[in-house]
């Protein structure tokens, strides 16, 4: 199930989960990006629960033309399981828009793997990133 976890973004297992796909992963890191979710009202962030476990995460936002994921991740016991896939398809059910992600090297399979098309460019202080772009 994928749902709204926002007042659950502090929650250790979840700081657990967001350390795996934060830009930085360190407790300091992982505290800053729970409260930026947490007190924007234009972030949303989602669960995909297990039975009552949270087991993913998904940090994004929605515009007028497209929904742009910020943060996604699977906790790492649960991972091929299909849980991102799910999740990214929960998101296009949910708002009907094309999907967008920027990312690393690490992930950009993980985009390509469910049909985003990816655009590599060089950003000037992170290096090669890709921005990947589902369609509706």
């Amino acid at each position: 199930m994928f749902r709204d976890i926002k007042s659950q973004a502090t929650n250790p297992e979840v700081g657990k989960i967001i350390s795996c796909a934060a830009f930085d992963g360190s407790t300091e890191g992982v505290a800053k990006e729970a409260a930026k979710y947490q007190s924007s009202d234009s972030l949303n962030f989602y669960g995909w629960l297990d039975s009552e476990r949270i087991v993913g995460i998904c940090g994004f936002e929605t515009h007028a033309d497209k929904v742009e994921i910020h943060l996604i991740s699977v906790a790492k016991d649960m991972r091929g399981k299909g849980i991102g896939g799910a999740m990214v398809t929960a998101l296009q059910k949910m708002y009907r828009l094309p999907t967008q992600a920027e990312t690393d090297g690490d992930a950009v399979d993980f985009y390509r793997k469910l049909g985003f098309i990816t655009t590599a460019f060089k950003h000037e202080t992170l290096g090669e990133r890709h921005i990947c772009v589902l369609k509706r």
